[in-house]
């Protein structure tokens, strides 16, 4: 009943319906020649517009599934990358672990989780702090060489002063002929071993290390290489160069050092 009432109710619309079909029943049963050409073109125009959708329908599929390639390779490239990340934590990790099988010291390990080169001191901040059984002045190193000390704390983390720092000083010697003097930096990535007598035997490529006569520093830590030399200015002293061993821009984990009592410095 809703049907015919909804015919009914559009007779208007009922009406062309039927007079198109009825024409185009006239059409196609009449055998005129222009007829002929007229059905012709009306079953060429459809099959042009049927192989039309039949493409479109064709590029949909391709767009579709191009779609899904790009999310899948970049699935992938997020997967990719997340396990080179891992392999390379791995590989900084084995190497921490290695050096501090071999400290005689004891090894707190941290995180950095900050860093502030641009204010009072040149830091960086560790996810360690007494806690931990970390104090002031306690020395920070990695697998490389010496990062710093510790400079403030508190009970879950604590700021290091790096060795990139105007204020830092450590007594270092060159490990070949065990020439003394004082590591002090001198701005962005350039330190230098100061207080060393003129005509020091001293060359580049030779190996700074720390002296261990100190009760912050043990002795032997790496603190870089020789890579320059000049007794050609005033005073009694040299200038030499030396290229820090540890790569302070790509710093992510160190240890704290806790001396332990008595223990030997091996250089």
């Amino acid at each position: 009943m809703k049907l015919a009432h909804s015919f009914l109710a559009r007779k208007e619309f009922s009406a062309l319906f039927i007079a198109i079909v009825l024409s185009l029943v006239l059409i196609f049963s009449n055998q005129g020649k222009q007829i002929q050409t007229l059905r012709s073109w009306t079953f060429g125009g459809l099959g042009f517009a049927l192989e039309g959708l039949t493409a479109l329908g064709r590029y949909e599929g391709v767009f579709e599934e191009n779609r899904w390639l790009r999310k899948q390779n970049a699935n992938l490239m997020l997967e990719n990358s997340s396990l080179k990340e891992t392999q390379s934590e791995n590989k900084r990790l084995r190497q921490l672990l290695g050096f501090k099988n071999k400290s005689p010291d004891t090894l707190i390990p941290a995180k950095i989780i900050g860093r502030d080169e641009g204010g009072f001191i040149n830091s960086i901040v560790v996810n360690a702090g007494s806690d931990e059984g970390l104090r002031k002045k306690m020395a920070v190193v990695t697998a490389q060489g010496l990062v710093g000390k510790i400079f403030s704390i508190g009970r879950e983390n604590a700021t290091a002063q790096l060795l990139l720092d105007h204020n830092f000083r450590v007594s270092a010697i060159v490990q070949r002929s065990r020439v003394t003097g004082i590591v002090e930096w001198q701005g962005r990535n350039q330190v230098m071993l100061a207080a060393v007598p003129k005509r020091s035997d001293i060359h580049i490529g030779d190996k700074i290390v720390t002296s261990g006569l100190s009760t912050v520093f043990p002795g032997g830590l790496e603190v870089g290489v020789v890579t320059q030399t000049t007794d050609k200015q005033p005073g009694m002293f040299m200038k030499i160069w030396i290229h820090p061993s540890v790569d302070f821009s790509k710093l992510e984990e160190v240890f704290i050092v806790k001396m332990a009592e008595g223990s030997v410095t091996v250089n």
